[in-house]
């Protein structure tokens, strides 16, 4: 397989494992990256549940985020969050 990195990290809520969410990457120097990444995928999750997530513009096949647990999450209402500088 072509050189694929990941990042992963464990989702928590209270201290409570939920899921996890990893970013892979992958396929940089490939005729096709969509395949390699796809299969990176598919290897990564096995038969667990997952949501995956790709670039707004589809336009960057070489990066794919996975959540796994997203539904095990307590949720608020949004309002006035915003990402902190």
């Amino acid at each position: 397989m072509a050189e694929v990195e990941i990042f992963q990290d464990e989702l928590k809520q209270d201290g409570d494992p939920r899921g996890k969410i990893a970013i892979i990457r992958g396929g940089l120097q490939t005729d096709d990256p969509t395949s390699v990444l796809d299969d990176a995928v598919r290897k990564y999750v096995g038969k667990k549940s997952y949501n995956q997530f790709v670039e707004i513009h589809m336009d960057n096949p070489w990066v794919r985020v996975i959540i796994t647990g997203i539904n095990e999450l307590d949720y608020e209402e949004l309002t006035d969050q915003k990402i902190d500088d």
